[in-house]
C-alpha cells in the first residue's frame, strides 16, 4: 500500500513539471516568431539612405551590407561598420535632418522672437560722461582708508 500511497504524491508533481515544461517552450516558439518576423520588417525596410537605430542609440543612413555586417553613414559622411544583429530600428531619427539652409533660416527666426520665459538679456550701459573713471578711483580710495582705520587687534596671529 505505502507503493501506491507514494506513486500518488509523485504523480501530480510529475504532471505540473510536464505542464510547465509545455507553456514554457510554447512560449518560447511563440517570442521566437516574432523577433523572425521583425527581422524580416528590418531586412525590408533596409534601403540604402534609410536611418537605421542600433541597440546602443546610434543613428545612421543604412549604406550597404556585407554578410553579416552592415555599413552605417554618419551625419557627417563618415562610414561605421556594425553587426547586422545591434540593428534595432529602421525610421526617422528624433533629431532635425534638414539641410543647412533650413537651419539657417530657423536660426534667423528665432533673432526675432521674443525672449524664453521672461528673459531679458541686459544691454551694456554705455559711458555717460567722461568723469565716471573718476568714481572708480573715488570709489578705491574709499576702500583704502577702510582697511586702514581697520582695528589690527581684531587679526588673530597666525601660529
Amino acid at each position: 500500500m505505502q507503493g501506491t500511497g507514494s506513486l500518488m504524491l509523485w504523480l501530480p508533481l510529475l504532471l505540473m513539471l510536464i505542464v510547465m515544461f509545455w507553456f514554457s517552450s510554447r512560449a518560447r516558439k511563440k517570442m521566437a516568431k516574432q523577433q523572425e518576423e521583425q527581422q524580416r520588417i528590418i531586412s525590408e525596410q533596409m534601403v540604402p539612405g534609410a536611418w537605421v537605430k542600433t541597440a546602443v542609440g546610434f543613428w545612421g543612413r543604412y549604406v550597404d551590407q556585407d554578410g553579416d555586417i552592415v555599413i552605417l553613414e554618419t551625419s557627417d559622411g563618415t562610414e561605421t561598420y556594425w553587426e547586422r544583429s545591434v540593428i534595432r530600428e529602421v525610421g526617422e531619427p528624433p533629431f532635425a535632418t534638414e539641410s543647412a539652409d533650413h537651419i539657417e533660416e530657423a536660426i534667423s527666426e528665432e533673432e526675432d522672437e521674443p525672449a524664453v520665459l521672461g528673459y531679458d538679456p541686459i544691454e551694456p550701459e554705455t559711458p555717460s560722461s567722461v568723469n565716471e573713471g573718476d568714481t572708480l578711483a573715488a570709489d578705491l580710495e574709499d576702500e583704502d582708508k577702510r582697511d586702514k582705520n581697520r582695528n589690527k587687534d581684531d587679526i588673530p596671529p597666525v601660529i
